[in-house]
């Protein structure tokens, strides 16, 4: 099994934290949010760790892994990932970089038994309220059917019927699904460069969540992968701001435990 790490972010909107740094090179409680995140990983057993670097990507300097640099600034995402397609030879599990999360989220990907897992949070109200103020802000939908199916994800303001759980950022794909993933990819990629797909401007700008939602409507079988708390995100200023608080009130542990 092997990462791959989608390190491009802008981090435009954490203003003065990320002026002159990758959005995950952000340091929160003295180390960098990827150098977090490679940590669990060989904590975990996963050792064959890739990074998709695009901004600045010479500042994103961690011992032991390999990089792939993404030179096209005006895609997105789904891009970046297929940049490390060929590393496509094992099973994946694929994380946004400004992400950090405890072992025990990562093992449950590690040992979900699926073709695609989506990570997914089903204890988030608690966390969002805490961070945007409401759990409705900044909602999007995530539908999941019978046996942890998921049927449908991405939409933003869906109504609270929609919003079952809250992808965190972290996808497994097994080793034998991916070769009719990059199928999938390479469809889209030609009839949509550049023309709107989904929720997305354009295929090239294509968003996580609408490629689960393109594999689920190639009846790929997608499973959600269910954790309660255990992850933070940090994509902007007051993310960063309240996460620090968080951390010296002693109140982070509500959401997350450092090291674990």
């Amino acid at each position: 099994m092997k990462a791959i790490i989608l390190a491009g972010g802008l981090g435009a909107r954490l203003g003065c934290y990320t002026r002159d740094l990758p959005k995950c090179m952000l340091s929160f409680n003295g180390k960098p949010l990827i150098e977090r995140q490679i940590d669990t990983f060989r904590a975990c057993g996963i050792n064959d760790i890739v990074v998709v670097r695009k901004h600045l990507a010479e500042k994103i300097i961690i011992p032991g892994v390999k990089y792939i640099n993404e030179t096209d600034y005006d895609t997105h995402m789904v891009v970046g990932f297929f940049r490390a397609r060929e590393e496509f030879d094992d099973d994946i599990i694929l994380s946004y970089g400004d992400i950090i999360f405890e072992q025990r989220v990562l093992r449950a990907a590690i040992d979900a038994r699926v073709d695609v897992g989506v990570v997914a949070d089903y204890e988030w109200k608690d966390y969002w309220t805490a961070r945007c103020g409401d759990w409705r802000m900044d909602s999007e939908s995530f539908v999941i059917g019978e046996s942890d199916k998921l049927v449908s994800l991405g939409i933003s303001n869906p109504p609270e019927d929609k919003m079952h759980a809250r992808y965190v950022g972290m996808i497994k794909f097994s080793k034998n699904i991916l070769a009719g993933v990059a199928e999938m990819y390479d469809r889209a990629q030609k009839e949509f460069w550049e023309r709107p797909w989904y929720t997305s401007k354009s295929f090239k700008k294509a968003y996580m969540t609408d490629f689960v939602q393109a594999l689920i409507d190639q009846k790929i079988d997608v499973r959600v992968v269910g954790i309660r708390r255990g992850w933070l995100e940090f994509d902007t200023v007051a993310d960063y701001e309240l996460a620090c608080d968080w951390l010296k009130a002693n109140k982070l542990n509500s959401f997350i435990v450092l090291g674990k």
